[in-house]
């Protein structure tokens, strides 16, 4: 079937997630699938914090380091002082458990999360992440999967799935509006909450036109998700960590519950935008890791 066909069904209501039913927490969040039936990794002297979560950004790796990679060494060392302080890493699906008063996290709760969908995800993070028994979650750029990018590729769909059966999950970091477009004054900027440049007509879109435009890209992001790894939740992690609150209000009309920023702070459950701390740049060592987040330990 065509995606634009796909699309059209999207719109016009005419496509339902196959076997959905109700709400999907009730199923996710049974006993056996919840933070509570996690082994916890604390003792009672290593608390950090209670009934709150930190979350970890990191995109991509690599051996030789840049502005937003770090080395497969240098996450593993991540990864090894996590667990040697006590912290205990849950799933996302964990957290929007905790986040909907369905179920409890563990104290020192942490969710490992990565943007863009870089194959080294699966190459390189994911023996790691699967070493230590941590999931993990990809924001993906939907339209660049199994795209061709020798440079710098990205993951295939046959890649996704199979870490999706083994308990790694993906979201939306929409399907097609990760790179800055021009304005009417000529400027880059994000496409998800601004207007843009129309050439062919020579005018800037209406505001009315930005959100459609946001819709179908969000629509058909998901469509994908749903179809090809059957997700029952839709978060949206925003491009370059750009948005506003009208953005925010447009993707819940469009099922969206969770939205992940770049603002840093720790996430008590009480909000729907999601702060993450900054893992995966250069200079982040484990012992800066662990003072970043050791600022949120409860005094």
């Amino acid at each position: 079937m065509p995606v634009y066909f796909m699309l059209m069904l999207l719109l016009t209501g005419g496509w339902t997630q196959t076997g959905q039913q109700g709400n999907p927490l009730d199923s996710l969040c049974s006993a056996s699938k919840s933070s509570a039936a996690i082994t916890v990794n604390t003792e009672a002297n290593s608390i950090h914090y209670r009934n709150k979560a930190l979350f970890l950004t990191y995109h991509h790796l690599d051996d030789q380091e840049s502005f937003i990679t770090i080395t497969p060494a240098k996450f593993k060392q991540h990864l090894q002082a996590l667990k040697d302080k006590h912290y205990n890493v849950v799933s996302i699906e964990d957290y929007a458990c905790f986040h909907a008063h369905r179920a409890a996290l563990p104290p020192n709760a942490v969710v490992i999360t990565f943007d863009d969908g870089y194959r080294s995800f699966y190459d390189k993070a994911y023996p790691l992440l699967k070493q230590m028994g941590y999931p993990a979650t990809n924001f993906l750029i939907l339209s660049d999967v199994d795209s061709d990018n020798p440079s710098l590729p990205f993951l295939t769909w046959s890649q996704i799935i199979e870490m999706r059966r083994n308990g790694f999950s993906f979201y939306s970091h929409t399907y097609d509006l990760h790179q800055k477009k021009r304005d009417e004054s000529g400027n880059l900027v994000p496409p998800l909450s601004n207007r843009i440049w129309l050439p062919i007509e020579k005018r800037s879109e209406t505001e009315e036109e930005r959100k459609q435009r946001v819709r179908e890209d969000l629509l058909l992001g998901e469509l994908f998700l749903k179809t090809k790894l059957h997700n029952q939740f839709s978060f949206l992690c925003f491009p370059l960590g750009e948005y506003n609150q009208s953005v925010v209000e447009e993707a819940k009309m469009q099922g969206f519950s969770l939205f992940f920023t770049t603002k840093e702070d720790i996430n008590t459950g009480n909000n729907e935008e999601i702060s993450r701390i900054s893992a995966g740049m250069p200079y982040v060592s484990s012992d800066i890791l662990l003072k970043k987040m050791q600022m949120y330990d409860q005094k």
